[in-house]
């Protein structure tokens, strides 16, 4: 599998939405990198491993939906919507995540984007927002 598409959306099913880690290898290039604010991926395939482990303990039922793609090239522009239980209180969450990836020789060499974390944190009740006084 080369198409950059394909390899995207094989990987936010397999690894992502499946939780099948022992395949990471499998759409991550070993010298794979990542930028995203608040959240550590490591480095490589042991990077990328270890954090979709964590996704799989952190929301139970971890899954995400592509809501739009746009591919051009090696690049690939993907709009998640991200579903998962929180484990301490039973919430079940929603919130979106936008993420461009490169994708050279049928692997994931690089990803970067932003996830809203804004909404995960009001679901969870972690911001009120409501007005003082």
């Amino acid at each position: 599998m080369n198409n950059p598409e394909e390899v995207v959306r094989a990987a936010c099913q397999v690894i992502w939405s499946d939780g099948d880690v022992a395949r990471v290898a499998e759409f991550y290039a070993d010298d794979f990198t990542a930028d995203y604010p608040l959240t550590d991926w490591g480095s490589g395939v042991p990077g990328v491993t270890a954090l979709a482990a964590q996704v799989r303990r952190d929301l139970p039922g971890y899954s995400e939906e592509i809501e739009e793609l746009i591919a051009a090239g090696d690049e690939v522009v993907v709009r998640l919507n991200i579903t998962g239980r929180h484990p301490q209180s039973g919430a079940n969450v929603s919130f979106r995540d936008v993420s461009i990836l490169t994708v050279k020789n049928g692997k994931i060499t690089r990803q970067r984007g932003l996830t809203d974390y804004f909404s995960l944190f009001k679901q969870l009740g972690v911001l009120d927002m409501r007005t003082p006084g």
